[in-house]
């Protein structure tokens, strides 16, 4: 079974990178279709089968369905939804390093995205599909980057001797959220897009910042938080005001992730044991749990609507 321990220092191989994404299917190879899964449906990475692997539910835990099947790990996928369907980016090691693998749910079409000798990983679409934001060690320290869709024009958006990591979009396409260690602790910040105007959000010494996403709305941001050896999920506002604390466990709260009304937020937890996915009110109240899998179930993405 794995654990889900919070990354430091350059070692983000076991957890942190462990939702890149990489996908094996040949044309003629179908996992399901997207109307397999109830609506609006959630992306997940599980090692249920073996390894880890691409997953879509129903944001109710009902209809899983594999869509990578490889015997490399699959992870941290993300999606955006275009005229022709649905295209999921995501990261994985099976040419050897981890890259930036993008395909249709259907198995179709896969694409490398990334190819060098560092770590590519935790791809984000932009609200509008026509970019990628994604974390990079290429240049020695990781950063956060920029790409087209189709992977090319490639450029670096920070430049710090702290790791930048786990990238989000403001609704709006303006602005990223994401982790920095360019202080005493891993603390969440915001830039413009083109990686000026820099803002740190929290100031909390005991925090190791994780994954960072925006609401719907762009009003709130919710990130997931190591204070002093346990992880979980905080909220504050896009100003950098009011942050609370929405759960408090002894297991670890990781991975959160807004539901598309911003009414839910999903998560994955080991209160239970082995990791699941849950959701609750965006108040921390309701809770719910999705999976119930022997194996890892990591929540990566709940499809937006366009």
């Amino acid at each position: 079974m794995r654990s889900l321990t919070l990354p430091r220092a350059p070692a983000l191989v076991a957890v942190g990178w462990i939702l890149l994404c990489c996908v094996s299917c040949s044309d003629d190879q179908q996992f399901g279709p997207i109307e397999g899964a109830g609506s609006p449906p959630i992306l997940f990475t599980s090692d249920r089968d073996g390894n880890l692997n691409i997953f879509m539910m129903g944001s109710d835990g009902s209809d899983p369905i594999r869509l990578t099947a490889h015997e490399a790990d699959d992870f941290s996928a993300d999606w955006h939804t275009d005229g022709y369907g649905h295209t999921i980016a995501f990261m994985s090691p099976r040419d050897g390093d981890h890259e930036v693998f993008a395909m249709r749910t259907t198995g179709r079409w896969l694409q490398q995205l990334t190819d060098n000798g560092g770590r590519d990983g935790f791809p984000r679409w932009s609200p509008d599909g026509s970019q990628i934001l994604f974390t990079s060690d290429r240049d020695g320290n990781l950063e956060l980057y920029l790409m087209d869709a189709d992977g090319a024009n490639p450029r670096r958006l920070t430049r710090n001797p702290g790791e930048d990591i786990g990238g989000a979009w403001s609704p709006d396409g303006s602005k990223i959220a994401f982790a920095s260690s360019r202080g005493w602790s891993r603390e969440v910040y915001v830039m413009s897009v083109d990686g000026s105007s820099l803002v740190q959000l929290t100031n909390n010494e005991a925090f190791e910042i994780g994954r960072v996403v925006w609401s719907p709305d762009g009003s709130r941001i919710a990130f997931e938080a190591n204070d002093f050896g346990n992880a979980d999920v905080y909220l504050v506002n896009a100003d950098g005001s009011n942050e609370v604390r929405l759960t408090d466990h002894p297991a670890d709260d990781r991975f959160p992730v807004w539901s598309p009304d911003g009414r839910q937020l999903g998560f994955t937890s080991h209160r239970d044991g082995d990791g699941e996915i849950y959701v609750m009110q965006a108040d921390g109240t309701g809770l719910v749990r999705l999976t119930y899998s022997p194996g890892l179930d990591m929540i990566d993405s709940w499809l937006r609507s366009r």
